[in-house]
C-alpha cells in the first residue's frame, strides 16, 4: 500500500514539478494552501508526511506547522517545510515549532525524496507507545 503525502504549496509550477517526482511510490495530495489543506485534513485519514511551503498570504507555513502540532490526530505527522527564504532565523523557527526537517530552494529532487523516505522510515521504526487503562 502506497504512503500519502500532502503536498502544499501556492506555486502551481513547484506542485507541477513534485506531485510527479512522488507519484510513482506515493499517493501524492496537492494543495494550493494551507486553509485547503486543513479542510481536507479534517475529512480524511492523515498523511504519512506533510510537505509544506512556508510563504502564502493569508497564513504562512509557520501558521500552518503550529496548527498541526497543536492538534492530536496530526501532530506526529513529519513535516518538511520548504521556503526560498535564506532566513536562519525563520529555519531555525520552524524546527523549534515542530518541522522535521527544511530544505531550501532551490533543492535536487532526490535530495527532497531521499529525506520523505527518511522521515517514513524513522517513522515506522518508533515504537508504538501503549496507552494505560485503569
Amino acid at each position: 500500500m502506497k504512503k500519502t503525502i500532502l503536498l502544499i504549496d501556492d506555486c502551481d509550477m513547484m506542485r507541477r514539478f513534485l506531485t510527479p517526482v512522488f507519484s510513482d511510490n506515493f499517493n501524492v495530495i496537492a494543495m494550493h494552501h494551507p486553509f485547503e489543506a486543513i479542510l481536507w485534513l479534517k475529512t480524511n485519514p492523515a498523511p504519512d508526511v506533510i510537505v509544506l511551503d512556508f510563504e502564502f498570504p493569508d497564513m504562512n507555513g509557520l501558521e500552518m506547522l503550529q496548527h498541526l502540532r497543536i492538534r492530536k490526530a496530526w501532530s506526529e505527522v513529519p513535516v518538511i517545510m520548504l521556503s526560498g527564504l535564506k532566513n536562519t532565523e525563520m529555519r531555525w523557527k520552524c524546527l523549534e515549532t515542530g518541522a522535521n526537517d527544511f530544505l531550501s530552494k532551490p533543492f535536487h529532487p532526490k535530495e527532497l525524496v531521499l529525506r520523505v523516505n527518511a522521515l517514513i522510515k524513522n517513522r515506522q521504526d518508533k515504537p508504538i507507545a501503549l496507552e494505560e487503562s485503569y
